[in-house]
This record gives structure tokens, C-alpha cells and sequence, in this order.
């Protein structure tokens, strides 16, 4: 049975930005727009790297979706941003989906003509470090962001 009141949640600090909300896309660009804000309010000179910061949590946001969540609008996504001493960007993505090989995933080579499986090549372009836990349904993402 489909729920139909979404669910959206957000819990903020000083340092941090908290989400629960239901699997879908439209819960994605709410996430999106908040987290775009309260960067813009909290890090002085950011705006240069909200491209590849909105780019990289999209990714993240849209693959536990869509492929840990399976577009389920009753399952959740948890997405938690940190801010650590203004220099460093921490940020966990949990579905509640089985998992996948993400160590597979790193070593598989892509079809020019693939639209999917870009999601790593993105993360390690455009942040510092990312891992999966053991099962492969949270990611953690890492960004340096010293000016």
C-alpha cells in the first residue's frame, strides 16, 4: 500500500544537516535545494563547489533510490551532511535496500554507450574519498574543501 503523505524529515545543528525522507525523486531536489542553502549560510566561499557537492549527492541520493530502494516510496533514505572545522565536507547515504558489490563495481570497465554505472567514476572525480559499509547500502563520501 502506498503511503500518501511522503515522509521528509530533517534534523539540523551548527555543524550538521540531518534526512529521513521516503524514496522518490522529488524528496532528491527537496534535499538538494536544503543542503544547497545551508552551505551558501554556513561556509563562507562555497559557491564555487556546490556544482560538483550537488552533483555527487545526487548521484549518491538517486542511486539509493532508485537501485538500493528500488523506487519503493515506503522505504526510507537517510542522507546526513558534517561539517568538520569548515575545511571538510562528511556525508553518509543509507538506503534500506540489500546492498550490491561496490568493490566489483570499482574494477568493472564501462561501455562508452552506458547510461548507468558512472556513479564511483563521479565520486572519485569529484571528492576526496568514499567506501561502502561491508553489505554496500550506506556510503560515506568525503571532500576537502579548504579554499
Amino acid at each position: 500500500m502506498t503511503s500518501t503523505h511522503p515522509f521528509f524529515d530533517v534534523f539540523t545543528t551548527e555543524d550538521s544537516i540531518d534526512f529521513t525522507f521516503s524514496s522518490t525523486l522529488e524528496n532528491i531536489d527537496e534535499v538538494c535545494e536544503q543542503i544547497t542553502n545551508y552551505l551558501r549560510f554556513r561556509i563562507e566561499g562555497i559557491e564555487k563547489q556546490l556544482f560538483p557537492i550537488n552533483l555527487v549527492m545526487r548521484e549518491g541520493l538517486t542511486n539509493a533510490v532508485r537501485h538500493g530502494n528500488a523506487g519503493d516510496p515506503e522505504k526510507k533514505v537517510r542522507f546526513m551532511l558534517t561539517i568538520v572545522n569548515n575545511g571538510l565536507l562528511k556525508l553518509m547515504i543509507e538506503d534500506q535496500g540489500n546492498g550490491f558489490d561496490w568493490r566489483k563495481q570499482q574494477i568493472e570497465d564501462l561501455d562508452e554507450d552506458e547510461d548507468h554505472g558512472r556513479g564511483i567514476i563521479i565520486m572519485e572525480t569529484y571528492f576526496s574519498r568514499y567506501s561502502y559499509n561491508e553489505k554496500g547500502n550506506i556510503l560515506y563520501l568525503e571532500k576537502d574543501i579548504t579554499p
